[in-house]
């Protein structure tokens, strides 16, 4: 299926709770939380869920997929809050290379995966939130797979399609990351070569873990497909990034090719001197680290 789709379609303590519960800082919402994983432990589905914030029902959610039951957590040598946010309830980059204007790892260290999320969509314009929406999570989850600053695949994915996946340029470039086919062709060939498996031909794959709604049956291939895209985007960028050992070069591989941007380095020519694409990522960068 997947070939088909790439060859032929585009001990604790109170701080530690920081990471978790960000804007939880007052004893009576610490309450509140561990009231509630109680009653998650037993099966409960209280009804006043619904009143505590997006942050909040991600980490209690976080509880009930990683079986974080209060009998799961009787052993203090097993209840290390620092670990399981840095596991489970936060996205983690620790072997990514960072580039442009990212310059720690802390945002996302210490917020949940669903404050991440929200603050990253809060930080683009309000017209383009609505697609984006769709396609944030995906990013985060991909990007951290691959060890990619998501911020960076963010920016070209908007400067190259607008999150618009059924964007097409005249070049026959298409989708998300608007690869273009032999391109696309290369870069799942490379991977497969390696040994490596695309995150949706791994044997556990669920395609509603990557979108903040649920796939239905009737689009679920347009979903995989929305999927193949970003991550051989994100591991052409990638690899771009391991030949030219520096990101705006590798952004400007991305677009104008690695042949002409190794030949314009190899006669000591400028390289992203003027360049309209980089300037638009490079701006897109900054804007979305800026207001995070």
């Amino acid at each position: 299926m997947i070939r088909k789709l790439v060859f032929k379609s585009s001990g604790p303590s109170l701080s530690l709770f920081h990471g978790v519960l960000r804007e939880s800082r007052y004893e009576l919402r610490l309450l509140i939380f561990f009231f509630f994983v109680l009653l998650i432990g037993l099966g409960f589905q209280p009804a006043l869920i619904s009143s505590l914030k997006v942050g909040d029902l991600a980490v209690i959610s976080a509880f009930r997929e990683y079986n974080l039951t209060p009998s799961a957590l009787k052993s203090a040598e097993r209840f290390n809050l620092k670990e399981i946010v840095s596991k489970n309830m936060s996205y983690s980059y620790e072997k990514t290379e960072l580039g442009f204007y990212l310059r720690d790892l802390n945002f996302f260290e210490l917020n949940s995966k669903a404050d991440v999320e929200k603050r990253i969509l809060e930080s683009l314009p309000p017209s383009l939130r609505r697609k984006a929406y769709k396609y944030v999570r995906a990013v985060l989850i991909l990007a951290e797979k691959h060890q990619v600053d998501p911020i960076w695949v963010l920016s070209v994915m908007w400067t190259e399609s607008h999150f618009d996946y059924s964007a097409q340029s005249w070049a026959g470039a298409r989708g998300l990351m608007q690869i273009m086919p032999e391109t696309r062709k290369f870069v799942y060939r490379q991977y497969k070569a390696r040994g490596k498996r695309l995150m949706v031909e791994e044997p556990s794959f669920n395609v509603n873990k990557y979108f903040p709604y649920p796939v239905e049956a009737a689009v679920k291939t347009n979903h995989v497909r929305k999927l193949v895209n970003i991550e051989l985007g994100i591991i052409y960028l990638k690899t771009l990034l391991k030949t030219f050992k520096d990101h705006k070069y590798a952004t400007v591989a991305y677009n104008m090719g690695p042949g002409w941007t190794q030949k314009r380095l190899r006669l000591n020519l400028p390289v992203g001197e003027k360049n309209e694409y980089l300037d638009k990522v490079d701006s897109a960068y900054k804007r979305i680290t800026r207001k995070i």
